[in-house]
């Protein structure tokens, strides 16, 4: 049994569209604090992480050049800490396994390297095999920052689109379905008493004077927008 007035459920639907509207703000205005410092975060993590593979590459062609210049010791040393600087600050800005293993193996690579090309006389190419390959390892992890970076764009246009159908349906979709319902419920409100009145019409019309629940009946019916028709306009 239906214990619920059409009153009741009127209110209901008309809380409904307010309700979902005031989670709904909450949720975009969430999302739009979080695009608004995304590129901030890009910039101190996935960007910071591609310049440090950037600069460790830069750092490892300037040792190779500068082991044929006249100052090669010194130029060979500034960039030797420069590399290792580079590689903390992978190190603080790595976001998956694959690059911490990638920056693991080109330290442990590097290391070794660095001792031998401090000793190292200019015209020694013995080196060359092995600066390939560290060169190598830095292009990987450059590879995996690129993805990081991508994946961080994906993940924002996912949400996005997600952002856009919960906007779609929250501010359009559900405020509309509210209005339909409330407007088919108050249909039916005016149907039935409209016929209410018909029918306090009819009963007067066979009483030569009305009863006291009739004339209240008269009356809350009038309070509801449905007064006593005016004889002046009947047909």
């Amino acid at each position: 049994m239906n214990n619920l007035t059409i009153v009741t459920k009127l209110r209901f639907i008309a809380a409904i569209a307010p309700a979902i509207l005031l989670l709904a703000a909450a949720v975009i205005a969430g999302a739009f604090h979080s695009y608004g410092i995304l590129p901030r975060e890009i910039y101190e993590n996935e960007y910071a992480a591609a310049r440090a593979a950037q600069g460790m590459e830069n750092a490892l062609y300037k040792m190779d050049w500068g082991r044929t210049q006249p100052e090669a010791s010194q130029i060979v040393m500034d960039q030797q800490r420069g590399f290792i600087s580079e590689i903390e600050i992978a190190r603080q800005h790595m976001s998956s396994r694959e690059q911490a293993e990638r920056i693991e193996k080109i330290a442990n690579d590097a290391r070794p390297l660095f001792d031998a090309l401090r000793t190292a006389s200019p015209g020694d190419d013995s080196f060359e095999p092995k600066i390939r390959d560290l060169q190598g390892t830095i292009a990987d992890l450059m590879s995996l920052d690129d993805a990081a970076l991508i994946a961080v764009a994906n993940s924002a246009q996912s949400q996005s689109r997600t952002m856009i159908a919960i906007t779609i349906v929250a501010l359009i979709a559900i405020p509309w379905i509210c209005f339909v319902v409330i407007a088919r419920l108050s249909g039916n409100l005016y149907t039935e008493l409209k016929e209410m009145r018909r029918r306090v019409e009819t009963i007067s019309e066979h009483e030569s004077s009305p009863s006291t629940e009739a004339r209240a009946l008269d009356e809350s019916l009038a309070n509801l927008g449905f007064p006593k028709p005016n004889p002046m306009l009947a047909e």
